[in-house]
């Protein structure tokens, strides 16, 4: 089914993978695991149709880790022409009715119902997180604004989020495989708009 996708010009999939985090999919109740990520990925490259994942990349649960890895994960895999910036900056939205405001933990993070955002604020227990969020979405934003390079954005994005977590540059294992696994990577098709979740 998926080589019959490509040769009929399917120019991309929007799949919304989330997480790779293990704890953060099943707060979500994704039903899917990173295993399952790559596997996609590998069915996607074999048809020559680039799948092109969405995240939220902040939760109540996500570790400063499970941000790094993320970055590597996406490095790694050569996906880096694939997720448009925004994506690194996207935070959980909480509205009214939410199957979320009912778990167990839920008293440990979620805070006000903001009318006007329809959507509950909520903090994450690790301050830096919260920080790095609103780091990261301006700095998307300018990069957007100034028609920046997508990779340019993302070794930006990276960056900071390093400096702001702690983690040396030149420790970050994932950056040989990106040139290798880019390469086998057809050129992405975008949207116009990149502001989607």
């Amino acid at each position: 089914m998926s080589e019959e996708l490509g040769q009929l010009g399917c120019a991309f999939i929007v799949s919304a993978v989330e997480s790779l985090s293990p704890r953060v999919l099943e707060h979500l109740a994704k039903g899917h695991t990173r295993a399952d990520v790559e596997e996609a990925l590998r069915i996607a490259d074999a048809a020559g149709i680039p799948l092109r994942p969405t995240f939220v990349a902040f939760t109540p649960w996500t570790t400063a880790e499970d941000y790094l890895e993320l970055l590597d994960f996406v490095a790694a895999q050569g996906l880096v022409e694939h997720i448009d910036p925004i994506q690194y900056a996207i935070r959980l939205l909480v509205p009214p009715g939410s199957a979320l405001l009912g778990t167990p933990d839920a008293a440990e993070w979620l805070g006000p119902l903001d009318e006007a955002a329809f959507s509950y604020r909520w903090e994450h227990a690790d301050p830096r997180m919260d920080a790095l969020q609103r780091e990261v979405a301006a700095l998307v934003e300018r990069a957007a604004a100034q028609h920046r390079p997508t990779a340019q954005t993302f070794a930006d994005v990276r960056t900071l989020a390093e400096q702001r977590l702690g983690r040396e540059a030149a420790a970050n294992a994932a950056e040989a495989p990106e040139a290798g696994a880019s390469a086998r990577r057809r050129p992405v098709p975008h949207l116009t708009e990149a502001w989607f979740c």
